[in-house]
């Protein structure tokens, strides 16, 4: 199944990380932290 593109105000909105959520974030290491920042995402 294809998605439209989306517009990067859509982009923006599902893909930044919140200042809330850095310092759950910041306090991993290496891959771990991309993992749990994806996880965060979602």
């Amino acid at each position: 199944m294809k998605h439209p593109p989306m517009h990067i105000d859509e982009l923006d909105e599902h893909w930044t990380i919140l200042d809330e959520k850095h310092d759950l974030i910041a306090g991993k290491r290496n891959a771990t932290r991309l993992g749990s920042a994806i996880l965060r995402l979602a």
